[in-house]
């Protein structure tokens, strides 16, 4: 298919981040019309549907707080924001809270932490022992000292997420296009629009970056660097020789293992890897599990030690070597060049967030909702960085 379309702004990338900025836009009356490009339209092997759902608001800098703190009132209402005619999507919501465990060595940072984010309006508590027992009661507690707690944190089902945010963006009128992006088309400082892979132009003068671990790429058409690769993270299924009769919170335990329930009392769990190289690996290593995760799990709750691998599979986390946070806003030397990437594994969970930002940016100049400028490229062209101390 050859021929042109005109549009007022293009978003490359169809995940939650993309759809999260396309629904505020339509929604907070940016009256220009807008596409999506999204590669692959079975979401297979989108970031957004391979991720395990979290969010919370336990970090150590004020801009991460702030966006997961709108993020997570907005995903409490998600159903009603979401509703078309269609009805209500069901993201199934758990919000069991998160629960970082603390020892000798992590315990000071975890009691600075709890006093910030108290001074932000969250309400994260420092339990002893036999309160984080209450919690979790087949834990193994001999080398802890405590475990830093914040409820109304939580999971949910990222599949009715994504899917949530593209209905109603497309009830909005935002128009899907299920094609690769393979050029974008750039006349000096000026962006005039994008070449998708079946030969089609699409014309507009505003482009959003929202293409996950493929942001690096997208940069590169556009002529500028940004500092993102992917990088394999893989998650484990797994069924315990019991049941629980409690649910449990996402549990961050100081190995930095984490893990948490799934449907069916079974258990979902990771760990990054530090040494792990960029690249599109999507291949799921079970060695992994029973080397570097296993003995953790099993040291802290016993029952760990039986348990039994389902399934897993391998997502990509959008690395931002630069400082492991977002990068988001309008590109200083490149004017109508829109980014929301590098989240590092915290896209999910910042998106609805996010997505707010950006819609006021474009269509106000302005951020109202989330001063999300700490997170701009203008860091990156200064040599600051944002030094997030709670990155999992």
């Amino acid at each position: 298919m050859n021929g042109e379309r005109t549009f007022d702004l293009l978003i490359i990338g169809g995940g939650v981040m993309g759809s999260s900025i396309a629904y505020h836009l339509a929604n907070d009356g940016y009256h220009g019309r807008i596409a999506v490009f999204e590669k692959d339209s079975t979401y297979e092997k989108a970031s957004t549907i391979l991720s395990v759902g979290g969010i919370r608001r336990q970090f150590s800098t004020e801009v991460n707080v702030r966006l997961s703190r709108y993020s997570l009132a907005f995903y409490e209402e998600f159903g009603e924001r979401m509703e078309t005619e269609g009805g209500r999507p069901e993201i199934d919501f758990k919000p069991r809270g998160y629960l970082f465990l603390g020892s000798e060595k992590n315990w000071p940072i975890l009691v600075r932490h709890q006093a910030f984010q108290k001074s932000l309006g969250v309400e994260t508590r420092l339990l002893d022992v036999d309160e984080t027992l209450e919690l979790i009661p087949d834990l193994n507690a001999e080398d802890l000292v405590g475990s830093s707690f914040s409820a109304g944190d939580g999971y949910m089902d990222p599949h009715g997420v994504l899917h949530g945010f593209v209905r109603k963006a497309k009830h909005l009128g935002v128009e899907y296009v299920y094609q690769e992006v393979t050029g974008i088309l750039r006349k000096r400082d000026r962006f005039e629009g994008v070449m998708a892979k079946d030969g089609t132009t699409y014309f507009a003068p505003s482009i959003v970056n929202a293409a996950g671990p493929h942001a690096g790429d997208v940069g590169r058409m556009a002529g500028i660097e940004i500092p993102v690769v992917p990088v394999r993270r893989m998650v484990y299924l797994l069924k315990p020789p019991r049941p629980f009769e409690y649910g449990l919170p996402l549990t961050i335990d100081t190995s930095g293992v984490y893990f948490l329930h799934e449907a069916g009392q079974q258990i979902l769990s990771g760990k990054s890897r530090k040494e792990e190289p960029p690249g599109f690996n999507f291949t799921w290593d079970r060695n992994y599990f029973n080397e570097a995760i296993w003995p953790s799990l099993a040291h802290r709750i016993p029952l760990f030690d039986q348990l039994k691998i389902v399934s897993g599979w391998a997502g990509l986390y959008e690395i931002n070597q630069w400082d492991y946070n977002g990068i988001v806003g309008e590109h200083p030397e490149a004017p109508g060049f829109y980014m929301a990437v590098g989240f590092s594994g915290h896209g999910f969970q910042q998106a609805p967030a996010v997505g707010k930002a950006l819609s006021e940016w474009i269509h106000l100049g302005r951020y109202e909702t989330v001063d999300v400028s700490p997170l701009g490229y203008e860091r990156i062209l200064e040599g600051r960085k944002v030094l997030e101390e709670e990155v999992i």
